[in-house]
């Protein structure tokens, strides 16, 4: 795990009438939302997120998903208001518990934190102290701009993999057949995540075109 502080920042937000420290509410929050759908090492300000088996779990992205779904809908006034969220329709129809695609998008959204807790403890510049409020955020910020952005960047990443190997296996003279192997399960991951695009792009149908393209 990572140990340095970094440059994080104290934000704010007003829940449930009161303005709460997000800096110090990493552990309440995850009493709170967490704790209740997993019970084991729901702490995480201290979870060891380099370690897969801690990944967030589907249960948890929907418990954090509910959350923001919530605060999006709250007509009370807020000192950070979601609503102005980009392409906030959009947003509202993919984490709304009742879409008829809840499952595979909370599967999605559960990746998608995954990949952001890269902003927390895991490296030196920490900018959410693991707080899943913002980890979620942070997630958000990409999907306003596309909804297949995690799937996308799968599918970036097995490509990527796939041409350092071959790069490699051009270069070196020995351990090629290693190399092959890896090539293969490269291969194989590659087309998991095309078919991953593909079924997202098949389930947009309840979600609103983005209003907003583009920066």
């Amino acid at each position: 795990m990572g140990t340095k502080s970094g440059a994080y920042q104290d934000v704010y937000i007003k829940r449930e009438n009161e303005m709460v420290s997000l800096k110090n509410d990493v552990t309440d929050f995850c009493e709170k939302y967490l704790k209740p759908v997993h019970p084991q090492n729901w702490d995480w300000s201290i979870r060891d997120f380099e370690d897969p088996k801690n990944d967030p779990t589907i249960a948890e992205a929907r418990a954090i998903a509910n959350v923001v779904f919530k605060d999006l809908n709250d007509k009370k006034q807020t000192e950070v208001d979601l609503s102005t969220m980009n392409n906030v329709d959009s947003i509202k129809a993919y984490l709304n518990p009742q879409s008829k695609h809840e499952a595979f998008n909370m599967e999605e959204f559960a990746f998608a934190l995954k990949v952001e807790l890269e902003h927390g403890k895991i490296k030196d510049v920490n900018v959410t102290n693991n707080h899943p409020f913002l980890t979620a955020m942070i997630a958000l910020a990409h999907m306003t701009e596309s909804l297949t952005y995690y799937k996308r960047l799968k599918v970036m990443e097995a490509e990527g993999e796939i041409y350092e190997i071959m790069r490699k296996i051009e270069q070196v003279t020995t351990g090629k057949d290693k190399l092959y192997q890896e090539l293969i399960k490269a291969e194989e991951e590659l087309k998991e995540a095309r078919s991953g695009l593909a079924e997202r792009l098949e389930k947009m149908d309840d979600i609103p075109v983005l209003e907003i393209i583009g920066d």
